[in-house]
């Protein structure tokens, strides 16, 4: 479970706000990361299939738990760095 194919959207609002999807998930399919956050109304790709492990470090985000959030609700909103 520690391997996931995900794409990276990046908020068109507040550039420091990244959503996580499973590969070839369309974001306007998707109602719930809008209701959290309107800043996620509005989404710009980022990285596209991105091979990401739940078990490394990436700029300070917790892995485990975007890794968590995608395999439960399908999406993870997180910032950079944060």
């Amino acid at each position: 479970m520690s391997h996931l194919t995900v794409d990276l959207y990046q908020s068109a609002t507040n550039p420091e706000k990244f959503l996580a999807l499973p590969a070839g998930t369309d974001p306007t399919e998707l109602t719930g990361p809008m209701v959290f956050d309107r800043d996620y109304g509005e989404v710009v790709r980022y990285r596209e299939g991105f091979e990401f492990d739940a078990e490394q470090t990436y700029a300070g985000v917790d892995a485990a738990k975007i890794a968590a959030d995608i395999l439960t609700v399908r999406w993870s909103m997180f910032r950079r760095g944060h």
